[in-house]
């Protein structure tokens, strides 16, 4: 695309240079990854300014300079766009050198603190067993049709976002559904992409310190729901839709100018309410009560977080059009998500659960559920992910762990650069119980934590689940807890 007519859908505040016959297929904010006909867009980030690489950029070969602060002593005769927000013009850029690629799918946002993933999964399992080939982008992994593509961030930056997006239209996909995170709608990075349908999960302790504040990290949440607009999309109302048993759900809802679908369990008003929620050898069964129909539901996930997951997934469906039966029989077929409440296959007498539980939330949920099912002693290890990070949250985390589990083991998760002991010390530091055992080396920790189990007891490795790596200092080092786990039973 020419660059006059890619800048044309901007109010730009200068350019200095000739644009004219500059050709730019390609935007990039990183200087080591210039293509042929890129433009370099300047980010100016927590720790990293963009503003500094101008120059290793262009000697990269970059064609154009996209920029927020004076650059032009440094580039000669390389042209340069100066705009007041490059973080969210580099977002609208790519979604127009792209074409727009949302447009052309039915896109669902998923957003809140704990269920994003499973949700996610649960709506692809629905779409695909329906006959419909899928994209979907979140935690684990992004997927495009059968390509599975290795991820580090649950939403990628907007470049990369909508180069996958417009992977997904190439590829003939018809849906994609996409894990949306607090991060992703701070940075900007969903701008441009235009859902058909946004989820609400629930919202609490996480992520405080990006967000500050409760307040804020709600504000952020909300953005996907305002951003989704009163507009039609192919001829249909957009929808949004919202967990009415939490809190907040009330207050997203008086500012969404859209659709609104409700789902809940305490919440008989929802317009999806499940009620008479059994389970047993680790199965789920709950009655679904919609327009005055009664459905009896079953599915492989246990708790009652997954019914709020299924409940969701279930709306999703019926936005895309879907037959509540056809939705229903699909959810039989779903076994789970690798790392979430997923049960490893062995021959010991003991059970094994991986569980991605990191905030208070999600561990008291899985606990909780654990709790119902017959066992003998629960065992749980945990470290805490938010090593240089939000530690506020860690003597909820610690308590939940010690008051609702036999024995706990406090290992590493991703440390980063904070030491193990003062990670321990603030996660027992308001619980009294002294049933706990640190173990640096999260392998080491695994190896423990199956030593002392016995029949009929229960270990719970939370935190990572299917994180493919462990963050200790600045380094990402590939790690698998589900591979430990096998390593070790094979051993």
């Amino acid at each position: 695309m020419l660059a006059n007519e890619l800048l044309s859908y901007l109010k730009v505040k200068k350019i200095c240079g000739n644009i004219e016959n500059i050709n730019i297929e390609y935007i990039s904010q990183d200087n080591r990854n210039i293509k042929e006909n890129t433009a370099f867009i300047c980010i100016e980030g927590n720790t990293v300014d963009g503003h500094s690489f101008v120059e290793s950029a262009v000697k990269n070969g970059a064609k154009l300079v996209i920029a927020s602060k004076e650059v032009s002593d440094k580039l000669g005769d390389i042209p340069i766009v100066y705009v007041k927000d490059t973080l969210k013009v580099m977002g609208l850029l790519a979604n127009v050198l792209y074409k727009c690629p949302s447009e052309k799918l039915f896109m669902v946002g998923i957003t809140g603190t704990n269920g994003k993933t499973t949700t996610s999964y649960l709506i692809n399992h629905i779409f695909e067993t329906c006959n419909m080939k899928t994209g979907l982008m979140g935690t684990i992994h992004h997927k495009i049709g059968n390509k599975v593509i290795p991820t580090k961030n649950t939403t990628p930056i907007s470049v990369d976002l909508q180069g996958f997006l417009n992977e997904m239209v190439v590829e003939n996909c018809k849906c994609c559904v996409m894990e949306v995170s607090s991060h992703a709608l701070a940075l900007d990075r969903v701008l441009g992409c235009d859902f058909d349908c946004a989820i609400f999960t629930n919202l609490s302790h996480e992520h405080l310190e990006l967000h500050k504040t409760m307040e804020n990290y709600a504000n952020t949440k909300e953005l996907l729901f305002t951003q989704l607009g009163h507009n039609l999309k192919n001829g249909k109302l957009k929808t949004a839709i919202l967990n009415s048993d939490d809190e907040y759900s009330k207050r997203f809802a008086e500012h969404i100018p859209s659709e609104i679908i409700t789902y809940g369990i305490n919440d008989k008003n929802a317009d999806f309410f499940a009620d008479n929620i059994s389970f047993d050898d680790w199965k789920m069964r709950f009655d679904l009560h919609f327009l005055d129909e009664v459905y009896r539901v079953e599915t492989n996930l246990v708790g009652v977080f997954n019914v709020y997951n299924v409940l969701a997934a279930i709306c999703a469906g019926y936005v895309k059009g879907i037959s509540i039966s056809d939705i229903l029989e699909a959810l039989k077929s779903f076994t789970g998500v690798s790392g979430r409440m997923e049960i490893v296959e062995s021959n010991r007498n003991y059970k094994i659960i991986i569980d991605f539980a990191h905030t208070p939330d999600g561990l008291i949920n899985v606990l909780e559920t654990l709790n119902k099912v017959p066992h003998n002693k629960i065992i749980t290890m945990i470290g805490h992910s938010g090593g240089n990070r939000d530690s506020s949250m860690r003597p909820d985390l610690g308590k939940i762990a010690l008051e609702n589990s036999d024995e706990v083991v406090f290992t590493a998760d991703n440390p980063r650069h904070e030491s193990i002991s003062k990670i321990v010390r603030e996660l027992v530091s308001e619980c009294d119980k002294g049933n706990y055992t640190v173990v640096e080396d999260r392998k080491e920790a695994i190896e423990y934590a199956f030593e002392i189990a016995k029949e009929n007891d229960i270990v719970l490795l939370a935190g990572k689940g299917a994180e493919p790596y462990q963050v200790i200092g600045d380094e990402y080092f590939p790690y698998s807890e589900i591979d430990t786990v096998k390593e070790i039973l094979k051993n």
